[in-house]
């Protein structure tokens, strides 16, 4: 286990800091799936910039290490799930306090948090969380808020997502949902959290879902609105007007809009989640070699790329071949 008691010191011109932050690049550089970069811990890159070593530690020594990256699963460590073997909790308890931890864990991975701990007797820099931090604490602030005055087993948020996912499944309208939420309304006793429509219950959960970005589109699917053409007004094949006709004016409005889920984020929250991560690295780690083609990597394509790129392929959370395995 490395001594990580370097972190709690918060002069960074301290030998032992350095010294720590020394070993950690030591430890950080020998993995064997490393080269020359490693992802950069410092508070603002946030583990998403690869830089050179010299890089790396001119911001430990200059800016400080994430505070919230307690286990540096991203740099070689293992990490080791304890597994309890109590049964004799009751059924329903068990249940009870799965559903309490999933609705907890769904907010660390949506917002990339898994190891959160109070920081305010050990921050001197008292700085303001930024928004993205800001969501975070707000959704864990709902989700241990009671849904109203004595209500112990629903909170404001785990009502939202049950509710909402009734929605999905039973197919409720828009209109069927603003009514039954202004029923609930009533019913339930005064003081309680639950939304004035579906609306409103959306916005609350908007920071648990992927981000996207609106493109326009032609409206027979000739161009999408983007790069070099951005701003233009018509399809420079078809001829078609970009927007709809408005005969009173005010913003405009296009014909067809292309919502882009961009693969990192998307890639980020498959790993960030306990059970879709071993998934993920199922190829690598349940997969058996018996010559039975059942995935992706036992094909003569993956394992030929394997020899090939023999630093890169280590790494078996890298998914490349199986986003690419349709092209081949």
């Amino acid at each position: 286990m490395m001594d990580k008691s370097w972190l709690n010191i918060r002069n960074r011109v301290d030998q032992r800091y350095r010294d720590g932050g020394d070993n950690f690049l030591n430890w950080a550089f020998s993995q064997p799936t490393v080269n020359t970069m490693i992802l950069c811990p410092y508070k603002w890159c946030m583990n998403t910039v690869f830089k050179l070593r010299v890089g790396v530690r001119g911001d430990l020594l200059k800016n400080g290490f994430c505070d919230s990256y307690k286990v540096w699963d991203l740099h070689g460590e293992v990490l080791v799930r304890v597994e309890t073997s109590n049964t004799a909790v009751s059924d329903e308890a068990e249940d009870d306090s799965i559903e309490e931890d999933n609705i907890t864990e769904m907010i660390h991975n949506a917002c990339g948090y898994t190891n959160v701990e109070d920081n305010n007797n050990n921050s001197e820099d008292n700085e303001e969380p930024n928004v993205h931090a800001t969501n975070f604490y707000k959704l864990l602030e709902d989700a241990e808020t009671e849904l109203y005055p004595g209500c112990k087993n629903v909170s404001k948020l785990s009502f939202i997502v049950r509710l909402l996912h009734l929605k999905c499944l039973n197919h409720w309208s828009n209109k069927s949902m603003d009514a039954l939420l202004s029923f609930l309304k009533e019913v339930l006793p005064e003081g309680s959290f639950v939304p004035n429509s579906f609306y409103e219950a959306k916005k609350v959960l908007c920071d648990l879902g992927l981000g996207y970005t609106k493109i326009d589109a032609c409206q027979n699917d000739c161009t999408l609105y983007w790069s070099d053409y951005a701003d233009v007004q018509a399809c420079p094949k078809c001829g078609k007007s970009r927007w709809k006709f408005e005969e009173h004016g005010g913003k405009k409005v296009a014909h067809k809009i292309l919502r882009h889920f961009p693969i990192k984020p998307k890639l980020q929250r498959l790993y960030m989640a306990r059970e879709t991560s071993t998934k993920m690295r199922w190829h690598k780690e349940g997969n058996v070699d018996d010559g039975v083609l059942r995935h992706p990597s036992d094909s003569i394509t993956w394992k030929s790329f394997d020899a090939q790129h023999p630093t890169f392929s280590a790494e078996l959370r890298n998914v490349r071949l199986g986003l690419a395995s349709d092209g081949f």
